[in-house]
C-alpha cells in the first residue's frame, strides 16, 4: 500500500482535479476497488460457466444487455449530471449492488442489467480522472499508475486468495467478501473532492477524432477476457487455486514493466510508435496463445502481454493529448460506444469459436484482428504532424 500511495502522489501535483488533501484517499479506493475486482471479476465467466451451468450463449445474452448499457448510459449521464466525475463513488456502490445481485439472481437479463449498470457508471468518470490529474508531461504514468500498475499490484494476491476461497469455501463466501471490500472503498469515496462538469457534450469534427474512434472499435472486438481467455485459463489451469496462481504471477510480470514504459512515453513523447508497438506484442501474444497447453506457459506469455499492455496504454495517453480538457468528457464516453460496437461484434466469433471450444481459431482472429489497428496509428501520426 505504501508503495502505491508514494507512485500516486508522484503524479497528483498541479493542476489536479482532485484536491490534494484526496490524492491518498484517490489512491487506496483505487487500491481496494481492484483487490475486489481480482479477487472475484477473474473468476466470473467460469462462474458462469460452471456453477450456473449457463451455455456459452446464455453467457453472450448477458453481454448483449451489459455492453449497450456500457455505450450507451454514460452518454445520458455526461447531459443530466453536472458533476460528472463523482459518478465515479456511483460507479463503486452499484459494483457492489452487482455482487449482492449475483449472490440471488441466476438469469442472464437481471445479471447483464446490473452488470452494465456497474461498468457504466465507474469507468467513463475513472477515465476522466486519469485524464484530469496530470498534463500531457506525465499523462501517460498517471494512466499507468491507475489502470494497470494499481490493478496488477492488486491482482499479485487477489486471484490467488480469490481461487483458494472458492476451492474451500464456495462462491458465495467470495462475493460476500467482496460486497464488504466495495463498501469500504465507497464509504472513502465519499470524502474526495471533485469538480464540476464546466463543459457540455461535444464531438469533435475532425480526422482525428474519426481515426480514434475506429481504433477502439477494434478494440472493443479484440477484447478476450469478458469470455474466451477466462474459460481457456481455467480450462488450462483445471482448479479454481491453480488458475488464481497463473493469474497472479502473471500480474507480477505485468506491473514490473508497466509504469517504467509509460514513464518512458513520457519524457520521449513516442506515444504512436510505443502504441504500434504494444500492438505488434499484443498479436503475437494471440498468435501465442493458440499454441499453450500448460499453465507454465500461460505465466511466461504473461510478460509479452504485459509489455504489450504496457506500451499500448500510450494510445490512451495520446488520446488525452490530442483534445482539449473541454472534449475531455465527451471523448471519453464516446470511447465507450466505439469499444461497445466492437465488443458486440465479438460476440459473433466467440458463439462459434468459443462454444465450440476451438480457441486456437478465437485467438488468432482477435490477432489479426488487432494487427490491423497499426495502419490507423501511422494515420494517427500522420494527422498530428499536419496539424
Amino acid at each position: 500500500m505504501n508503495k502505491i500511495l508514494a507512485f500516486s502522489q508522484l503524479v497528483l501535483e498541479r493542476g489536479a482535479t482532485v484536491q490534494t488533501g484526496s490524492a491518498k484517499t484517490l489512491a487506496i479506493v483505487t487500491a481496494i476497488f481492484f483487490f475486489a475486482s481480482s479477487l472475484s471479476g477473474s473468476f466470473l465467466t467460469v462462474y458462469y460457466h460452471e456453477e450456473l451451468h449457463m451455455s456459452i450463449l446464455q453467457i453472450i445474452e448477458i453481454l448483449l444487455i451489459t455492453f449497450p448499457i456500457i455505450g450507451f448510459l454514460p452518454l445520458i449521464l455526461l447531459q443530466v449530471v453536472r458533476n460528472f466525475e463523482r459518478i465515479v463513488a456511483v460507479g463503486i456502490f452499484s459494483t457492489m449492488i452487482f455482487y449482492v445481485v449475483l449472490i440471488f439472481a441466476k438469469g442472464p437479463t437481471s445479471l447483464g442489467f446490473v452488470y452494465g449498470i456497474s461498468t457504466a457508471t465507474f469507468w467513463p468518470s475513472f477515465n476522466l480522472l486519469q485524464f484530469r490529474l496530470g498534463g500531457s508531461d506525465k499523462r501517460a504514468r498517471t494512466i499507468s499508475i491507475f489502470s494497470v500498475v494499481i490493478p496488477s499490484l492488486t491482482s499479485i494476491i487477489g486471484p490467488a486468495v480469490g481461487g483458494f476461497t472458492i476451492e474451500k469455501f464456495g462462491f458465495t463466501t467470495l462475493f460476500a467478501l467482496t460486497i464488504m471490500l466495495y463498501v469500504v472503498a465507497f464509504f472513502l469515496s465519499l470524502r474526495m473532492h471533485f469538480q464540476p462538469e464546466a463543459y457540455a457534450f461535444s464531438i469533435p469534427k475532425n480526422r482525428a477524432f474519426a481515426l480514434f474512434f475506429m481504433t477502439f472499435i477494434i478494440l472493443g472486438f479484440s477484447e478476450s477476457y469478458w469470455i474466451a481467455h477466462p474459460l481457456f485459463v481455467k480450462g488450462i489451469s483445471e482448479t479454481y487455486i491453480n488458475m488464481g496462481t497463473v493469474l497472479a504471477f502473471s500480474a507480477i510480470l505485468i506491473s514490473a514493466v508497466t509504469f517504467l514504459v509509460n514513464w518512458l512515453s513520457d519524457i520521449k513523447k513516442t506515444r504512436v510508435s510505443f502504441a504500434v508497438l504494444g500492438t505488434l506484442l499484443n498479436t503475437i501474444w494471440y498468435f501465442a496463445l493458440t499454441f499453450v497447453t500448460k499453465s507454465y506457459e500461460l505465466v511466461a506469455l504473461s510478460l509479452l502481454s504485459g509489455m504489450g499492455s504496457a506500451f499500448s496504454l500510450s494510445w490512451f495517453a495520446h488520446y488525452g493529448d490530442s483534445f482539449g480538457k473541454e472534449h475531455y468528457a465527451s471523448i471519453l464516453v464516446l470511447m465507450e460506444v466505439g469499444l461497445m460496437i466492437g465488443r458486440m461484434s465479438n460476440l459473433v466469433p466467440t458463439y462459434f469459436y468459443v462454444s465450440s471450444g476451438d480457441f486456437r481459431s478465437y485467438f488468432a482472429l482477435a490477432g489479426a484482428v488487432l494487427f490491423s489497428m497499426i495502419p490507423l496509428f501511422v494515420a494517427s501520426k500522420k494527422q498530428s504532424r499536419s496539424t
